[in-house]
């Protein structure tokens, strides 16, 4: 009887401590991954160091002149371009304009303010005007 009362005890302790163990497993719960802790090897990493932003390039804008441009002519403006004088690279300025019709438009310039202007009209004729100082004539009138 002894030997079986040993083996009942045994089976009880070991159920026992099998529930117990389940209980106080379920009531813990494992930490947040960001909640802070770090282990033995993590914690003696030392922080990375963040990375310098990469400086942008200032654009430097230039300055701009606001100029009316007034179709006198009898057919419509389709485009009117302007380059920098001396320079063969021309920038369109402004697009369709109505004959009899003018409109303000804004122009970036450098320092001497001086362009070439080329425009070309409905009927497919063609104005050219060079060494046009924007700054100082801020109208530009097309005529026939």
């Amino acid at each position: 009887m002894s030997e079986s009362w040993l083996k009942r005890s045994a089976l009880a302790a070991m159920f026992v401590g099998a529930i117990t163990a389940g209980a106080a497993y379920a009531q813990t719960t494992p930490a947040a991954p960001d909640a802070g802790q770090t282990s033995g090897d993590e914690a003696t990493k030392p922080k990375p160091k963040p990375k310098p932003k990469a400086a942008k390039p200032k654009e430097t804008k230039l300055p701009s002149v606001a100029v009316e441009v007034t179709n006198s002519r009898k057919v419509g403006l389709t485009e009117l371009d302007a380059a920098l004088s001396g320079h063969g690279d021309s920038v369109k300025i402004l697009g369709a304009l109505a004959a009899g019709k003018k409109v303000v438009i804004h122009v970036e310039h450098d320092k001497p303010c001086l362009f070439d202007l080329h425009g070309v009209f409905d009927d497919l004729t063609t104005t050219e005007e060079a060494s046009v100082n924007l700054c100082t004539e801020k109208k530009i009138n097309l005529v026939e």
